[in-house]
């Protein structure tokens, strides 16, 4: 099964449908998002009725999570809590239970999906976390692959005999999976980069072939 895997759209509508179209050639069976759908840009509907239009499962990111939270809206700086509330308040009622409908996490094909850290936190960074945290993950769950998004910038870690070791991902390239080894991905973000390029980046995860393809994908336009 091929699995696409995006995050961080943050109602960036143009980027998004740049994305699906270079999706087109991979007959992808399944859309993943992981989180943060709004925030930030100016077309939240028409970005979640695109997703909605691909049948993209969500996860629930920290942006969906002040949406439905006034106590943690409270806790963003003004020059991100104000775009927010603007993008709530264009949204269809077919949107935001879309967006109320998402789930903390996802597990699927041998894999695990979340906006922040495995297994269910979504307003933590993963390079927040320590390497003992992330043995321990690795060694108590039965999943070998994990997908987050969040911190806008990719990032593969490994965990093989008992060895953690983190990775910056900067060109487009295909991790073959060994059976040996457990895997985390930050698939990075389809708006509003904070790596060193500007590019949409997503994942492809074929779960037959055992590989995880890392895409970036430019759009010349800006929302």
């Amino acid at each position: 099964m091929k699995i696409a895997v995006f995050s961080d759209i943050h109602s960036s509508y143009s980027k998004m449908a740049a994305v699906f179209n270079d999706m087109e050639k991979y007959q992808i069976d399944k859309f993943i998002c992981l989180g943060d759908i709004i925030g930030y840009g100016d077309k939240p509907e028409e970005t979640v009725k695109l997703l909605m239009e691909k049948r993209v499962v969500s996860v629930r990111g920290n942006h969906e999570l002040a949406m439905f939270s006034k106590r943690y809206l409270k806790l963003f700086p003004k020059h991100i809590k104000q775009p927010l509330i603007d993008n709530i308040a264009v949204l269809s009622t077919r949107s935001i239970r879309y967006l109320e409908n998402t789930p903390d996490f996802l597990k699927f094909e041998n894999a695990h999906f979340v906006h922040g850290t495995p297994p269910d936190k979504l307003t933590t960074y993963i390079y927040d976390v320590t390497d003992y945290y992330l043995k321990s993950l690795f060694n108590n769950t039965k999943s070998r692959i994990f997908f987050t998004g969040h911190t806008h910038k990719l990032k593969l870690i490994t965990y093989k005999e008992r060895i953690v070791l983190r990775q910056r991902i900067t060109r487009n390239r295909t991790i073959q999976l060994d059976v040996n080894c457990k895997y985390l991905l930050n698939v990075g973000s389809i708006g509003f980069s904070r790596d060193n390029f500007e590019e949409s980046k997503y994942a492809l995860y074929d779960s037959t072939a055992k590989t995880i393809m890392v895409k970036m994908v430019s759009n010349e336009k800006r929302d």
